[in-house]
């Protein structure tokens, strides 16, 4: 088992990534509420279902104000007070929402996780970003408040769908495209295992990227800078993932390959290392290529969370290993992202 500490200014977190995990669940005092994902209460009901459960909707469709408010109301019926616990369970979309949930429940309730996605556990559990979709555009509403715990259970994995497990991969990649450029070379050795759950090397590769998204947030919680090379890929992603309805990781794959693309064509990235980071998104089985009108991505742009005013903040790599934030006028970036396409 692997413990890796985050701390930050407005509370710390204890990530630990191991096996059979969630057996830990009889020891918390007090008894937590528990917010599962419908799909892995089913999945996973002899671990869950001694305790007070409440269902959380999967399906990205149902990440939103409307589902806070259903569970917020169950809260209510079930008692739920200021000395309460709530633990969320299942992958990104409960653990978003059940950390908003938490984080507004009574002006704010304890709160801890257990992922149980590969996305979930090397990614969107870590760092406190609490919330939920506004009209099909990510994440427009929530906020930054860092649960006490975050167990990522790799027991959970085994049951997860081939292309939800892939999609997580997305965000792996991501670490060693943006900070370490090693971490590219282990993942060309070892992909194929990673793709068969490999314990030896999952576990390290969670491990890894648990660490690598900790020591981001730990130097810059609210995103003021560092914090957003997180958004390597996700600029594009997210409108790719709002119009094709891919799944998160593979809307991601190919805005990273996107914005390599951008990167070469700015003159900071070589043909060579696209064409590396392409071989290896291939070889993860996520897409490099979509048949994309830009001018539809244009305009879920437009609504992004990453605009300011009449820019908007792009993550581009230096090199492989090194990525930086660049602000474009939107007026000079329409034309640029048309000559990737």
């Amino acid at each position: 088992m692997q413990q890796i500490p985050l701390h930050t200014p407005s509370g710390n977190t204890e990530i630990m990534v191991g096996t059979e995990l969630s057996s830990g669940i009889a020891r918390l005092d007090p008894a937590p509420v528990l917010l599962v994902d419908e799909h892995v209460f089913c999945q996973h009901h002899e671990l869950f279902d001694s305790y007070n459960c409440i269902s959380v909707p999967s399906g990205e469709q149902y990440k939103n104000l409307q589902t806070v408010e259903n569970l917020q109301r169950e809260l209510v019926n079930a008692g739920v007070d200021r000395s309460s616990f709530i633990l969320g369970v299942g992958g990104g979309l409960a653990t978003d929402v059940a950390g908003f949930v938490a984080s507004t429940y009574l002006r704010e309730v304890r709160f801890a996780f257990i992922s149980s996605t590969l996305l979930g556990q090397v990614d969107a559990s870590i760092g406190g970003k609490n919330g939920v979709n506004l009209d099909g555009y990510k994440n427009m509403i929530g906020t930054i408040r860092q649960p006490e715990f975050v167990w990522c259970d790799l027991s959970l994995l085994s049951t997860l769908a081939r292309k939800e497990y892939v999609s997580g991969i997305a965000e792996v990649i991501k670490y060693g495209a943006i900070m370490d450029a090693p971490f590219l070379d282990y993942l060309e050795e070892h992909m194929d295992l990673l793709l068969k759950q490999d314990f030896e090397v999952l576990e390290h590769v969670v491990s890894r990227s648990a660490r690598a998204k900790a020591s981001i947030v730990e130097q810059d919680e609210k995103e003021g800078g560092l914090r957003r090379i997180l958004n390597f890929g996700h600029t594009l992603g997210h409108a790719i993932e709002r119009e094709g309805k891919l799944l998160h990781g593979y809307a991601v794959a190919t805005g990273m390959v996107l914005a390599a693309r951008f990167s070469l064509n700015l003159g900071m990235l070589s043909a060579a290392e696209v064409e590396r980071l392409e071989r290896l998104i291939r070889s993860a089985e996520l897409p490099v290529e979509l048949d994309l009108d830009m001018d539809v991505l244009w305009s879920n742009l437009l609504k992004d969370k990453k605009k300011s005013g009449e820019s908007m903040h792009f993550i581009l790599l230096e090199k492989q290993g090194k990525a930086l934030v660049k602000s474009f006028p939107m007026k000079e970036l329409k034309p640029m992202l048309h000559d990737l396409c």
